[in-house]
């Protein structure tokens, strides 16, 4: 009887680990943020975890959406997020990338500074890092604009 005990709990565990793997094998080359995230809600503590947030990261990042919005609209439509930041970088006379990376350091050191001064625990606010979404402008004089916000539906309670 212990035999067949351990040797269910042993296919249990088999079936369960492959299950776990074909639905990682789905998910793990697609471009979908969601699915990556529906893998970890399925998953919590699953084999492929940590890979999985470092493709949600990468893609979160890669997702930057350029707009033809001016600032001014962005600064006018950030009332409707609880957080957010905006980020400027002038011309510069290093790369673009140069550029970019100081108006994100800019963006996120203002959203920051609303995280700390609503008093959120550390916990909370590496999980909202991990779901902030970029917008982008660079205007005629090729200045840079960052916009670094955290939509309300992804607030945790």
């Amino acid at each position: 009887m212990k035999k067949l005990l351990l040797s269910l709990l042993l296919l249990s565990y088999i079936y369960a680990s492959s299950a776990e793997k074909q639905y990682w094998d789905e998910v793990k080359n697609s471009s979908d943020i969601e699915l990556l995230k529906s893998y970890k809600k399925q998953y919590p503590h699953g084999t492929f975890e940590k890979i999985a947030d470092i493709k949600i990261k990468r893609l979160q990042r890669n997702n930057i959406s350029y707009t033809k919005e001016s600032p001014d609209s962005w600064i006018k439509g950030t009332t409707k997020y609880q957080f957010y930041g905006i980020g400027k970088a002038n011309k510069h006379f290093k790369e673009k990338h140069y550029q970019e990376n100081l108006a994100r350091s800019r963006a996120k050191k203002n959203i920051m500074r609303l995280f700390h001064m609503k008093n959120i625990s550390d916990k909370t606010i590496t999980e909202y890092l991990g779901l902030l979404e970029t917008k982008q402008y660079i205007d005629k004089k090729e200045r840079v604009y960052i916009l670094l916000y955290l939509d309300n539906y992804n607030l945790i309670d």
